[in-house]
């Protein structure tokens, strides 16, 4: 088995990891503690955007996996990205505004998980799913861990400079 075909059959979805969208979630969230509507609004537009940057995953072979499998993974991502967001940004914001935010952050992926587990084909599944893939921009292993590296690392910089 090639290295690719082992990544392939050990990821979960097609879209950037929910560690990285939790982190950029409680960045934005920090880095606006005083204006929670704006906040949460960034919060919400900068999944898709996100998804948009070349980037790999945890995406490669989701339709091969077992279901179980699939939510054991995705539910790891998830926690980890929450344990981490909690870890950065915990001391800057307030713990509520800053677990909304990483909600909000996940809500998209969140709404595919009723499609990519349950098969459930249908709105507002079904169009989550749609545009999150045409948007999506996979790179090749290396370049897509440096590319989704280096955008978090910049809007985590950013955003601990502005909490300052």
């Amino acid at each position: 088995m090639s290295e690719v075909e082992f990544i392939d059959r050990v990821c979960y979805t097609d879209w950037m990891t929910a560690t990285a969208h939790a982190i950029i979630g409680g960045a934005i969230a920090a880095s606006t503690p005083t204006n929670p509507t704006l906040g949460i609004t960034l919060t919400a537009m900068s999944h898709p955007i996100l998804d948009m940057v070349p980037h790999w995953d945890f995406g490669l072979g989701w339709k091969k996996k077992n279901k179980g499998f699939l939510f054991f993974q995705s539910s790891a991502d998830l926690i980890f990205g929450i344990i981490i967001t909690f870890l950065l940004f915990g001391r800057f914001t307030d713990n509520l505004y800053l677990l909304l935010a990483i909600f909000i952050s996940e809500s998209w992926d969140l709404m595919i998980m009723p499609y990519l587990l349950f098969n459930w084909k249908f709105p507002p599944f079904s169009t989550f799913y749609n545009v999150q893939h045409a948007l999506n921009n996979r790179a090749n292993f290396f370049w897509g861990i440096f590319t989704q590296a280096a955008t978090v690392t910049g809007i985590v910089a950013f955003a601990l400079r502005t909490t300052h």
